[in-house]
């Protein structure tokens, strides 16, 4: 799959897959995705699964039914875009009506078109049900090469129309959160909006360090060497906060007002996935503004 094109031009987004199970988290995504589509010019993917798991027990006349109300509410979409979204030509948008497990589906369709970004909805289920089921959003960006642009339940649909303003970038000093604070600084410049980056800190590291200040400005420095060659601009700045990582995201992101949370996770581990419940999944189902997930990508040996 390309990768998207994070350069010192700018961030060059061609194609981009809207995921969509027209619920309204679903709605808000697409939406948003579709502002991104014009900003970049790009195309524009549309799609919607039948999980055909859902139906192997109900026999093949209720997924036919199922299937059937998918194709009506497509075509319902796509003369609904054509009269509220004539800004964007029909070339560069397309609906497909995919079969099988959700995330799979998703992501080798991403693959067969040259997708440089995901976008999607979650429901947000927490629980029993997030650790024996897992989570669609979840697996498509531990999975995905390219970002995945993640809206949850919390974000109001006035998202969708917002210019970018404040990007608060969360650094932990793995491989993809430096992939996630480069791309962030990407976006801050191109659109001249606010960066944050933001490092959380284990309280109890610290409980017993004599000069705290000290070790924090070290932080400081750590989090501002994240940007390598990129530049924060004029309107960055490093917060170093102490706390619960996922609750302590959550409180700045409010503080900031920000636009944009852009975060780095881990790639999938694999079969084992289903029994945790990470940071990035509980950030992404709650978080007040669209997430923008970027997974460490290994370089392809030769």
């Amino acid at each position: 799959m390309a990768t998207a094109q994070l350069t010192p031009a700018g961030v060059g987004i061609r194609n981009v897959l809207i995921a969509t199970d027209f619920s309204r988290c679903s709605t808000v995504a697409l939406d948003f995705g579709l502002e991104l589509v014009k900003t970049y010019d790009a195309t524009a993917y549309i799609v919607s699964v039948i999980p055909n798991d859902a139906y192997m027990l109900s026999g093949p006349e209720v997924h036919i039914t199922a299937r059937d109300a998918v194709l009506r509410d497509l075509e319902e979409l796509r003369a609904e875009l054509k009269r509220r979204r004539p800004d964007l030509p029909e070339a560069k948008r397309h609906l497909y009506l995919l079969d099988g497990d959700v995330a799979g589906s998703i992501l080798d369709f991403a693959h067969q078109k040259k997708v440089d970004l995901i976008v999607l909805g979650t429901h947000g289920r927490g629980g029993l049900g997030k650790a024996l089921l897992g989570s669609v959003a979840e697996r498509v960006f531990r999975h995905s090469p390219v970002p995945v642009l993640t809206l949850g339940p919390c974000v109001h649909p006035s998202h969708s129309h917002h210019e970018l303003r404040t990007i608060l970038a969360a650094a932990d000093f793995t491989p993809a959160s430096q992939r996630a604070v480069q791309s962030a600084a990407m976006l801050a410049r191109e659109r001249e909006a606010k960066l944050v980056l933001l490092h959380v800190a284990d309280p109890a590291q610290l409980r017993h360090v004599p000069d705290q200040d000290a070790v924090k400005h070290g932080l400081e420095l750590r989090v501002t060497e994240l940007l390598g060659s990129e530049s924060g601009g004029p309107h960055c700045s490093v917060r170093i906060a102490t706390g619960q990582v996922k609750r302590t995201i959550l409180e700045v992101a409010k503080e900031e007002q920000a636009d944009l949370l852009v975060m780095g996770v881990r790639a999938s581990s694999g079969v084992l996935d289903h029994l945790v419940i990470p940071h990035a999944y509980e950030v992404v189902r709650e978080a007040p503004c669209p997430v923008l997930t970027l997974r460490e990508v290994k370089p392809t040996s030769l």
